[in-house]
């Protein structure tokens, strides 16, 4: 196993429990070679901090640190006690180590790094910055800080996204952080179809492609690899061309030659021996490690179906095996206009639902080790399509227009899980009260967002209090509405049957509502998730008695919505989106089944 594989294989720990996000994403721009984020991190080592008149005080100080002329005054106990680089210098046959005062010339870190980690030498506090966080770790490296620089790599992983990928692999790969090029090379495995087509792909090297398309978890159509390898050799054919035959060998081509008769050109390379490839690499990739299920109301007779990102593909939650067939039947929502939610264990949790002009006060949960519902004991409220929110073991039920009892839209309660109970919460605060079919709900940062014309804030169940917000510019209803980096997306609806195609994102931290990119077409009452940092629209109403079978992708960094080429089998509206990861229990029932069917 070379180096390479050894990484890729290695799992990582990429917690931190020292390390507190205190700032969200925003594009800013190009830093190390690559576009960063202004989400910072404030690191705070658990150890006992000095005063700032001590650090101020250069009548004490025995020690003086020169950097490109630039001085700095220290104790020499206080860089002993924080840094290994310094306390083997002070403890080592260092000539000037017994003077009262010395003076040492600092080389290769800057005067500004070399301060900030003064500093928290001092206070045992270090705010990392997508400014600092590369002169940082070079500092870290120099002075054997190790704590300060796991808090760097770990502050780096929570940045990687689809922009900086690549620039932060060789960054990574510069300094020898070896757990951090792993996970870029994994995010560029999981990321596949959006990383591949950016200028930046081309420059990876023959020992990383060859790695990233020979993994069988690749997210990718065989086509697309073809094309990606062939592009990345053009892009250099006097020293890549050589490496075809090995390339391709891994693209499984004949799972390509299929659909691709014509385009494959035997002497295209005169180094890729595509005849004698032919008979290799025909069992597929491990399909399906992440994906959207869909769930929805309208028209009733929709079944669920499910979104494979890495094949850009629907299917059906259906299979010719009969077991299957029963499992897409027990799948669909228990009743008309429930609300069904994902909840942490990987259980699906549904509530409320409409039957002959009423809400209904119902709550069930699918077990897919069971294969069924099961009834849990009655909400205090009837509900239509109300809102869920999970924090801990609770999960929060909020609004539900129940059109006989329209004083119930305004209430919140919430399920214990571990009680098995209902408990409800007094809605005596002005936002909860202010609930109607006009408003939206979310979740950020364990508060409870209530969005609408009518009153907008956020509801902290720690505490049981209400703070306002600036209210959303535009009064709509059957909006979908998600979260990423922090920020509320209010997406479509319509305002007085005019259909709505516009989006308003509110970003917790500045507390500014703006209106970005529309999207490509009106949608009223779709449903909306977030996946891999990016946001996916599905289905939805164009007029009263329109639905759509289409979906769009909301890229943040450009600001921009992709209309898919994929369309669901069914046209629907009123829908719950779910993301499904291979690590749910759910995904196995779901994904896996049905895979088996497909592809054998």
């Amino acid at each position: 196993m070379n180096n390479l594989e050894f990484i890729m294989n290695t799992g990582m720990d990429t917690s931190n429990e020292e390390t507190q996000t205190v700032c969200p994403n925003r594009y800013l721009g190009q830093n190390i070679g690559t576009a960063l984020t202004s989400k910072f991190v404030v690191f705070k080592r658990k150890k006992e901090s000095y005063s700032n008149d001590m650090e101020l005080d250069t009548n004490t100080t025995d020690i003086t640190l020169i950097v490109n002329n630039q001085k700095i005054s220290v104790h020499k106990n206080i860089l002993a006690s924080n840094s290994d680089y310094f306390d083997r210098m002070f403890t080592s046959s260092f000539k000037e180590r017994n003077q009262d005062k010395i003076e040492i010339n600092i080389m290769d870190v800057s005067y500004e790094t070399l301060s900030t980690l003064i500093g928290f030498f001092y206070t045992s506090s270090l705010t990392i910055t997508e400014h600092n966080v590369q002169d940082l770790l070079i500092g870290s490296n120099i002075f054997l800080l190790d704590d300060v620089r796991e808090a760097c790599v770990n502050y780096l992983k929570s940045m990687i996204d689809i922009e900086n990928c690549i620039n932060m692999k060789d960054f990574a790969n510069t300094l020898g952080l070896n757990d951090l090029y792993a996970l870029c090379l994994m995010y560029i495995v999981n990321n596949f179809r959006l990383i591949a087509n950016t200028q930046e792909f081309l420059t990876i090297t023959y020992e990383e492609i060859m790695l990233l398309i020979k993994n069988d978890d690749l997210f990718a159509k065989e086509e697309m690899v073809y094309d990606v390898v062939m592009k990345w050799i053009k892009h250099e054919p006097v020293t890549r061309s050589k490496y075809s035959t090995e390339l391709l060998w891994y693209v499984r081509l004949p799972l390509v030659l299929n659909t691709y008769q014509g385009i494959i050109k035997v002497h295209e390379f005169q180094g890729a021996r595509i005849n004698g490839l032919s008979s290799f690499r025909m069992e597929h990739r491990k399909p399906f490690r992440k994906g959207i299920l869909l769930l929805s109301h309208f028209p009733m007779k929709s079944s669920p179906e499910w979104y494979d990102a890495a094949l850009d593909q629907w299917q059906t939650c259906i299979c010719e095996n009969c077991q299957c067939k029963n499992f897409q039947i027990v799948l669909s929502p228990p009743r008309n206009l429930c609300t069904c939610y994902l909840l942490n264990d990987g259980r699906l949790f549904a509530v409320g639902g409409y039957d002959y002009g009423k809400g209904m006060r119902l709550a069930n949960i699918f077990d897919s080790k069971t294969n069924e519902w099961s009834c849990l004991a009655d909400m205090h409220f009837e509900r239509v399509k109300p809102y869920i929110v999970q924090l801990g073991l609770k999960v929060f039920v909020i609004g539900g227009c129940a059109a006989d009892r329209p004083s119930y839209f305004n209430t919140v309660e919430y399920f214990d899980l571990k009680k098995k109970r209902w408990f409800a919460i007094k809605n005596k605060e002005k936002g909860i009260s202010s609930l109607r079919n006009d408003t939206f709900v979310t979740c950020v940062n364990g508060l409870i967002y209530i969005i609408g014309p009518h009153g907008s804030g956020y509801y902290n169940p720690s505490n049981n209090t209400w703070d306002s917000i600036a209210q959303i510019p535009m009064i709509m209803e059957g909006a979908a509405i998600c979260t990423l980096n922090n920020s509320i997306y209010v997406i479509g609806g319509n305002c007085k049957n005019n259909y709505l195609k516009s989006v308003w994102a509110y970003c917790t931290e500045t507390k500014v509502w703006v209106s970005i990119a529309d999207m490509n077409y009106p949608r009223s009452y779709s449903g909306a998730v977030v996946m891999n940092g990016f946001i996916y629209v599905f289905g939805g109403n164009t007029n009263e008695r329109s639905y759509l079978n289409t979906f769009e992708i909301y890229n943040p960094h450009e600001n921009k919505w992709i209309l898919s080429n994929a369309l669901m089998n069914n046209a629907r509206s009123y829908i719950d989106a779910i993301v499904v990861e291979k690590g749910c229990i759910l995904f196995k029932r779901v994904f896996e089944d049905a895979t088996n069917n497909i592809i054998h």
